[in-house]
């Protein structure tokens, strides 16, 4: 299935409540381009870049998972540079996530023993 990228640009702007003109002042671009750019099944990468940066979004993600080649015989790309509003972006994420983790694992511990006093009081009963 193709990428119409311009759609997928417009559904984040409208998704984040940004406004076309607030948009276009961002990516040094006029209110005619940004509409411009929402009719457009591809885009030049570095504007892309650009976008992403402004909209803290990945679109290039959408063609890595979408990719129409075979995976087997294909070289992949991985940049790690940690400077990158991605990976600063996701790195605050992992560690977010990481949390939440430790959070849900420990709630699951702390249910696990009352569970477990809940057995032995329902076998003292018996």
């Amino acid at each position: 299935m193709a990428i119409h990228i311009g759609k997928k640009i417009r559904e984040e702007l409208f998704r984040q409540g940004v406004s076309v003109i607030d948009f276009a002042k961002r990516i040094n671009r006029s209110r005619n381009v940004v509409y411009n750019i929402f009719e457009r099944e591809s885009i030049d990468t570095a504007l892309l870049n650009k976008i992403g940066k402004e909209l803290k979004c990945d679109f290039f993600s959408l063609y890595s998972i979408q990719k129409e080649y075979n995976n087997s015989n294909t070289k992949s790309y991985f940049v790690n540079e940690p400077n990158t509003l991605y990976n600063k972006i996701q790195s605050e994420e992992i560690k977010t996530l990481q949390k939440q983790i430790e959070v849900l694992q420990n709630e699951v511990n702390y249910l696990k023993k009352i569970n477990g006093l809940l057995e032995k009081k329902t076998k003292h009963k018996k």
